[in-house]
């Protein structure tokens, strides 16, 4: 058959294949459903019906005679591969004369896009003639739909029929009478082998006819625990109203009992007093300690309550606490945990006590629900913590008494004896003017006697500084003047004289002046007074400085002052180093760096000063007395903050997060309460308001104290 054959020849020749008329061919093939085309052996098309050109999108069948089909609607694969025509299993029909069936291939529309088909070729033979080949296919597309919908729908059909026997929990199937009629071998194992066909109400314990009328009508699902065999079981049974079941699933909850029970024996085995509340601030929990702290007889007494209105209405100084402002409901409010040991709650019977509690949320499945508070009553703790900072206080005031002592003993000893020696002193210049006025002095004499009195005594007190080596060498000269004048106890008036400040010119001054009085009479006169005088003054300069030492012990303790004032932080610094300068003199130096702008802050004076004493004392122990303290004082916004530093081995890491505790100490037995930086801390945040901090290493440890500027 030649390609240039026009088309009629081909269909005639055609029809002749098949022994009918043209008509009743075309009348046949355009009835048919599926596609049909014809192709010769090169493969280009002889012959299309109405529905091969609809199928393919053609406008009708005639544009597709001549046409190569396998190039148009058949040249790419499913996978979208080439797909050669010499493997196109279509041309099997002619290549190897024999008919193929094909389901599982595509072929393409007019427009390109393409469409799973089923298709069958079968050669065409006229007298034993190889004329080409027949297709007949069809878009299975919807079959293709079909096909995955029902092997999606048996997939979950089968799913649904191995869901009870996949449940390790019990699934029962159960109609509206209560008899059994499905159940997985969970169940079985449970209720027994012969488990379907019974009634459930015989079986399943806690469940009568007035029970399952409520389980018939129930709609959310009916919940039911019981015990089978020593094991715990919960039944949840869920009405399928349309077809009158009832579907029970089931679990088993031992474990979960016993740690419920083990939960609860904690809960009321443990000391301290627990509650939750819900988001209300009502009671929905209360342990036996919390009953009992509480004073009321049992837990129904608190379930149910405002619990803030019921025991945490009033703050520990007597002002109403609202609710709003309550930190136990920052648990749920603010969503995080809180912990307070300043408050106090209330007993059943009106009384309060001191509090320490912690309350954190309650939450489940992401959703909150309200706190729990677990809460302890601190009344004695406090009131051994207080007797112990009493005892605190008075290591501080040891320390202070001891200070005080230790400077006292100095000036108070000094002045003891000039006093003293001032007695005798009196006594011998009373006896020295009575010799010189016997000696015949004349009246006039004493003006100028007591001009060189003057004179020296002003000299005496600006004292030379002469070395030892020069001292001798002028009391040698002095008394070599003396013994050529021949002045008795020379030996004894010359070191006077040195210390005074007389020499050789001011004795040859005197003697010509004073030349009608015995010399060594008005020498021993004119040392006599002006070493009483010197006696004098270091009982008034001893004086002095214990009044000094008193008035700073007065500032230190800042005795009759209010409690609350404005404090210059240098002034209680100093006053510190004044107090325990006994033990800084034994090797500690003692730098500053003061801020002299600083102002004065608002806070209690004395207890200040017990911070400072703490902490510089604890320095001076850290450096064994030996180092270097470092005070800096500076503004920081609207801060005064003072810097306390050593050069001590610093705290070891270990212990650093604990050095604040209370009774934690490093000291010996008997050397330490372990309250001090306790009371450092409590002093600092508490009274003042402010922040305590340390930074510590090998090199030495820092202790930051920031009080606030009002």
């Amino acid at each position: 058959m030649s390609k240039n054959k026009n088309t009629q020849q081909i269909k005639t020749d055609y029809a002749e294949s098949f022994g009918c008329s043209d008509d009743m061919l075309r009348l046949l093939i355009n009835s048919a459903g599926e596609g049909i085309y014809a192709v010769d052996l090169e493969g280009n098309c002889i012959f299309a019906n109405s529905a091969c050109a609809k199928l393919l999108g053609f406008e009708n069948e005639h544009v597709l005679l001549g046409k190569h089909m396998h190039n148009l609607v058949h040249h790419t694969r499913p996978n979208g591969d080439p797909y050669p025509v010499e493997e196109c299993r279509i041309y099997q029909a002619f290549r190897k004369h024999k008919g193929t069936h094909v389901d599982d291939e595509v072929m393409f529309c007019a427009d390109g896009k393409p469409f799973p088909a089923e298709y069958r070729s079968y050669p065409i033979d006229r007298q034993g003639e190889l004329m080409g080949c027949v297709v007949t296919f069809t878009d299975i597309s919807e079959r293709r739909r079909n096909e995955q919908l029902m092997t999606d729908q048996s997939a979950k059909l089968a799913e649904i029929a191995r869901f009870p026997e996949m449940n390790p929990g019990s699934t029962i199937r159960i109609d509206n009478k209560g008899t059994v009629l499905m159940a997985n071998d969970a169940a079985r194992q449970v209720f027994g082998e012969d488990l379907v066909g019974r009634c459930w109400i015989d079986l399943c314990p806690g469940i009568d006819s007035k029970t399952w009328n409520n389980i018939l009508k129930d709609k959310e699902g009916f919940v039911l625990e019981a015990r089978i065999a020593e094991k715990d079981y919960i039944f949840t049974h869920r009405c399928d109203f349309e077809v009158d079941l009832v579907f029970v699933f089931g679990a088993e909850i031992t474990k979960q009992k016993e740690a419920e029970e083990m939960v609860r024996l904690l809960l009321d085995s443990t000391g301290e007093g627990i509650y939750a509340v819900d988001l209300e601030g009502n009671c929905t929990f209360a342990n036996p300690a919390c009953v009992k702290i509480l004073g009321f007889e049992k837990d129904s007494d608190l379930l149910g309550q405002h619990m803030h209105n019921l025991i945490h209405h009033t703050r520990i100084n007597g002002e109403p606490y609202p609710v709003e402002q309550c930190r136990i409901y920052k648990a749920f409010h603010n969503n995080e945990g809180t912990h307070v040991d300043d408050e106090v709650m209330f007993c059943a019977n009106g009384k309060p006590f001191r509090a320490e509690y912690w309350s954190f949320p309650i939450e489940r499945d992401g959703q909150l629900q309200g706190c729990v508070v677990t809460f302890v009553d601190i009344e004695q703790r406090r009131r051994v913590e207080e007797e112990l900072r009493q005892s605190e206080k008075m290591a501080a005031l040891g320390k202070l008494s001891a200070g005080l002592t230790h400077e006292l003993n100095n000036p108070a000893a000094a002045a003891g004896r000039a006093a003293s020696q001032l007695i005798e002193g009196f006594d011998g210049l009373l006896s020295n003017t009575i010799e010189l006025a016997r000696s015949g002095i004349k009246p006039e004499m004493w003006d100028p006697l007591i001009d060189f009195y003057k004179a020296f005594q002003k000299r005496a007190s600006e004292p030379l500084d002469l070395s030892p080596l020069q001292a001798s060498d002028l009391e040698n000269e002095l008394l070599d003047w003396l013994e050529s004048h021949d002045i008795e106890d020379g030996w004894d008036i010359a070191p006077i004289l040195v210390k005074i400040g007389i020499n050789n010119k001011d004795l040859e001054e005197i003697s010509q002046t004073l030349s009608d009085v015995p010399l060594g009479k008005v020498l021993v006169w004119l040392c006599k007074n002006l070493d009483t005088r010197e006696l004098a003054g270091t009982v008034v300069h001893s004086t002095q400085r214990m009044s000094e030492l008193v008035g700073v012990v007065k500032s230190y303790s800042h005795m009759d002052r209010a409690k609350e004032q404005y404090v210059d932080v240098h002034k209680g610094l100093e006053d510190t180093l004044i107090i325990l300068g006994h033990k800084l003199r034994r090797g500690i130096e003692v730098k500053r760096d003061f801020d002299k702008e600083l102002p004065r802050v608002l806070t209690g004076g004395s207890e200040l000063n017990q911070v400072w004493t703490n902490l510089i004392d604890n320095s001076v122990s850290a450096m064994g007395e030996k180092g270097t303290l470092n005070i800096k004082t500076y503004k920081d916004n609207n801060h005064v903050t003072v810097e306390i530093s050593d050069t001590g081995p610093g705290i070891p890491e270990e212990i650093q997060s604990k050095i604040f505790d209370p009774f934690f100490t490093t000291k010996e037995v008997g050397e330490g309460t372990g309250l001090g930086l306790d009371v450092v801390r409590r002093i600092i945040t508490s009274r003042c308001g402010g922040e305590v901090d340390f930074k510590s290493s090998s090199e030495g440890t820092t202790f930051y104290i920031r009080l606030p500027i009002e």
